[in-house]
């Protein structure tokens, strides 16, 4: 009776046992896990909140190393970059690419080496890797559209003339940002004129100089959605230049402008009733970097599939910062939030 007792709590104690073990191995699988994380530029405060987010989240959810990649505003460091991926040892990786062309022998070879790809804000060719982007096109319209009421509201006498700074030819600039925002503005006039998308990819003195050109030629033009924040610093430059830019006791006179990666530059334009710039996309540094992270430990994972025939595509909160419909102190707020680390 007493040695039956005794196996029985022999094998209790090692069933209990193997359960711990097994616990154990399952806690700790991904636990030396190292990804790559791209941003490419660094420098910009998004990305380095962004980076900085990255390394603590998938050390404390995971038990992931982060590697950041710098891609220095480059398009060659950029491929350069993913060309070291490979090489490097990695589980898995992040990229933001902004020549896919260039980077996609980088990508291949990855995934013939096993390593989780996926990437951000761009589908990559025709590898077919997962893609995170930020849900840009809800944000767009509902600027389009509450610029057009502010503007009607102040001026119903004077049509409503639109157009865009950015990036014409890039896919998805125009799905997320440029065709939103005009079908935002069109949902509250449908009369609206559409002066469509100009390349400012110049950066900010394109802008500027974009700005000062056509408002000279059609002064008419009164919605103005800068496609970047170093596009908007042009564009308000060159608005002052003429002597435009203007807001009076928090009405538009001249024009209303939109801008994207609403910063604490902005915070202090938007906020300010005398300036044309009211509303901006805040694009959310924590939660993209914790949608970045958790993407690529889901194809670690097995969760979502490595590559399919079209890039399958998750969407990540974006927010509308706006003179009309966010209280002054919550933007302040959501700056604090998302750029205190």
């Amino acid at each position: 009776m007493k040695s039956v007792t005794l196996k029985k709590i022999f094998n209790k104690g090692l069933i209990a046992t193997s359960i711990i073990v097994a616990s154990s191995l399952a806690a700790t699988t991904h636990a030396n896990e190292r990804i790559a994380f791209f941003v490419s530029d660094l420098s910009n405060v998004f990305h380095q909140s962004q980076a900085t987010e990255a390394k603590r989240y998938a050390k404390e959810k995971y038990g992931a190393e982060v590697v950041i990649f710098d891609g220095k505003a480059d398009s060659a460091v950029m491929t350069q970059n993913v060309d070291q991926v490979a090489a490097g040892a990695f589980d898995g990786a992040s990229l933001h690419i902004w020549d896919g062309e260039a980077a996609t022998p980088g990508v291949e070879e990855a995934l013939e080496e096993n390593i989780a790809m996926t990437s951000f804000f761009s589908p990559i060719t025709d590898t077919g890797i997962p893609t995170a982007r930020s849900d840009e096109a809800t944000v767009s319209f509902d600027m389009g559209a509450q610029m057009a009421k502010a503007w009607k509201e102040a001026n119903p006498d004077k049509p409503i003339v639109m157009v865009q700074l950015g990036w014409p030819n890039h896919t998805e600039v125009s799905s997320g940002r440029t065709n939103p925002f005009a079908e935002g503005v069109l949902s509250v006039d449908p009369t609206a004129k559409n002066l469509g998308a100009l390349d400012a990819s110049g950066g900010q003195e394109a802008a500027k100089q974009i700005i000062v050109d056509l408002l000279t030629q059609q002064p008419e033009v009164n919605l103005i959605y800068s496609e970047a924040s170093n596009l908007t610093v042009g564009t308000m430059a060159g608005l002052n230049q003429l002597g435009r830019g203007k807001f009076k006791d928090g009405k538009p006179v001249t024009e209303i402008v939109a801008s994207v990666d609403f910063d604490s530059v902005e915070f202090g334009q938007i906020y300010d009733p005398e300036s044309s710039l009211k509303v901006s996309m805040g694009l959310p540094p924590i939660e993209t970097a914790r949608g970045r992270i958790d993407l690529v430990m889901d194809v670690i994972n097995k969760k979502v599939a490595p590559t399919k025939d079209q890039a399958e595509e998750f969407f990540y909160k974006a927010y509308t910062i706006s003179y009309w419909s966010m209280p002054k102190p919550a933007a302040e707020q959501w700056l604090d939030a998302q750029f205190s680390n």
